[in-house]
């Protein structure tokens, strides 16, 4: 790629985040919802999605193999600046983070967070250290969201949250600076694959300078990015014939999301015949989850249990579950509960989906990354809730193998910001109805092209590599 290229992307990354931060002053805690200018973010926030998209275009068909040490480094610096720009940023109207800073707080003062749901903390006794836990984090502790469910978050997560608070109490800053410090061994992990995976070392820019990942991790400090450096770690560590490491890294990656465990399958299926191996394996998984299991076990799934909620009722901005569950409600109305039956089947498809790859005689290494992916996308796009910050668990595995219909969520999720202008509204039903669709369906449309025309990706120049 021409150097002029670069060196006017990297400014044009550095002023995105700039806007974005001056920009995110208008969505304020103290600013109603219906008077933030949501529709000028959205199309902001698309048009940055657009013209990302088009730097890959550039990217995918001139990259070389072995970029100048130059370019690399112009990647890293504008990449990191552009995120540093975005401490200075209000959160735009997200406000996860609140949960992460009072689970940080609970978890650092020795507490259970799985124990109590923030509602029931005001029920406590007065002089009960929960109580008093909540007055000092102030307007965190009253403003979270639904806060009648204890957190869904797993161990490993509330580890982090915990890491934070012990950084700087109740601190937003804090909690940036563990997600950027997370972030930054995504990004030397991906340098180090894409070496191993013989890739231009320039596709790192389609993962750090993605401009849903700066929105959604450093601007509404989503906790996402937890996961990507253990998976790509346990790629890795599979490439490199350690399954035991792989392993032990998927694990990691379910104490933060719960997820990933599905990927165990991919990393076993190397060592399928060598049994003893295989089965030392599975119980050193067996151990892992078992300990990160511990502390629901302890607390107890009860009905305020976020992760019982969000697992059976949780659902938004997923029409193709939406059509699986109306077509079950069609098909056996009154005879089974079709949000339970829906949920059932799309975790059945996903499942079936992992044992057709590793049933396959000749699966190899070769074919672990693109089942991966497959594995991920599909998640996404079948979950019954599906939100923006989900899309960066696929970028860093699109910068190691692009896939243009993938990477097309970059510039469509942010359209899901539009219903919290129409829930404001009380006209909801227009994003339900109709925002949604435009979100999804040209994703569904450059995926369907491509798998029944695999040589059409071949004007990114990526078939050969």
């Amino acid at each position: 790629m021409p150097g002029r290229v670069w060196f006017t992307a990297a400014p044009l990354l550095v002023s995105y985040s700039g806007i974005l931060a001056v920009g995110s002053h208008w969505f304020g805690p103290d600013t109603a919802v219906i008077d933030m200018p949501v529709w000028p973010l959205v199309i902001f926030l698309c048009a940055a999605g657009g013209s990302y998209l088009c730097l890959c275009v550039v990217l995918l068909r001139t990259a070389e193999p072995v970029p100048s040490g130059s370019v690399v480094v112009l990647i890293a610096a504008a990449g990191l600046f552009a995120r540093l720009v975005l401490f200075a940023s209000e959160p735009t109207i997200e406000i996860d983070y609140l949960r992460y800073l009072w689970d940080g707080g609970v978890t650092a003062a020795g507490f259970n967070p799985y124990q109590t749901a923030p509602d029931n903390i005001l029920k406590l006794p007065i002089e009960h250290a929960l109580q008093q836990l909540a007055k000092e984090a102030g307007p965190i502790f009253t403003s979270i969201g639904h806060a009648q469910l204890t957190t869904i978050y797993p161990p490993l997560a509330q580890a982090a949250f915990a890491l934070a608070h012990w950084i700087q109490p109740w601190s937003l800053e804090a909690w940036r600076f563990v997600i950027l410090i997370f972030d930054i061994a995504t990004f030397i992990l991906l340098l180090r694959l894409l070496h191993v995976l013989a890739a231009p070392l320039t596709w790192s820019a389609i993962y750090w300078w993605n401009p849903l990942v700066l929105k959604e991790l450093f601007n509404s400090a989503h906790m996402d990015v937890l996961i990507t450096p253990f998976i790509l770690l346990a790629l890795l560590a599979a490439y490199r014939s350690k399954p035991l490491l792989a392993t032990v890294a998927i694990c990691a990656a379910a104490g933060i999301k719960v997820w990933p465990v599905i990927l165990l399958p991919l990393v076993w299926r190397q060592i399928f015949p060598e049994p003893r191996k295989l089965a030392l394996t599975i119980a050193a998984a067996i151990v892992c989850i078992g300990l990160l299991a511990l502390p629901y076990w302890f607390a107890g799934l009860e009905r305020d249990a976020g992760i019982i909620a969000y697992s059976s009722s949780w659902r938004i901005s997923a029409p193709l579950y939406g059509l699986i569950e109306i077509a079950i409600a069609a098909a056996t109305p009154d005879v089974w509960p079709a949000p339970l039956v829906a949920r059932l089947l799309v975790g059945l498809l996903v499942v079936g989906l992992v044992l057709f790859m590793i049933c396959r005689q000749s699966f190899n290494q070769q074919d672990l990354l693109p089942g991966v992916i497959a594995i991920v996308a599909a998640i996404i796009f079948l979950s019954p809730a599906v939100y923006p910050w989900y899309v960066t668990w696929l970028l860093p595995l699109l910068a190691l193998r692009p896939q243009f219909p993938l990477l097309l969520l970059t510039a469509t999720a942010p359209l899901y910001y539009t219903r919290f202008y129409y829930g404001a509204r009380e006209t909801y039903e227009i994003f339900e109805l109709y925002i949604v669709w435009c979100l999804w369906v040209p994703v569904w449309i450059f995926c369907m092209w491509q798998w029944l025309r695999p040589q059409s990706g071949a004007w990114l120049n990526t078939q050969q590599r």
